[in-house]
């Protein structure tokens, strides 16, 4: 990639469990990636930050790849395992994972040295 063709910086978080497909899919496209690695959430799941620099032209493609490794799916989870609960079966809640935050900013300049 072009120094000349980076001009927009995709942060990228998404859950740990989607994340190596998804590295492997902008990696042949031609997408290349820093990854952090966080945990967060009100699950504390394992998160992955991923930095993406590209030009403004790819980022319709860039969000197409997202979303088709990073889909959002419901999980049932034990409702407050601090709460004390009664005994039996606990009361379960839905919860939303996957899917993925991306926040994206013009980049002033990029030099890869």
């Amino acid at each position: 990639m072009g120094e000349a063709a980076v001009n927009r910086l995709a942060i990228t978080i998404v859950d740990g469990s989607q994340s190596r497909r998804l590295i492997q899919a902008l990696g042949a496209k031609g997408f290349y990636t820093t990854t952090l690695d966080a945990v967060g959430g009100f699950l504390h799941d394992s998160l992955v930050t991923l930095l993406v620099g590209t030009a403004d032209g790819r980022l319709q493609e860039f969000f197409a790849l997202v979303r088709k490794y990073c889909p959002r799916r419901t999980r049932f989870m034990p409702m407050g395992v601090e709460m004390g609960m009664a005994p039996g079966y606990p009361m379960m809640i839905e919860a939303h994972v996957g899917g993925a935050s991306v926040f994206v900013v013009p980049v002033e300049h990029f030099a890869q040295l």
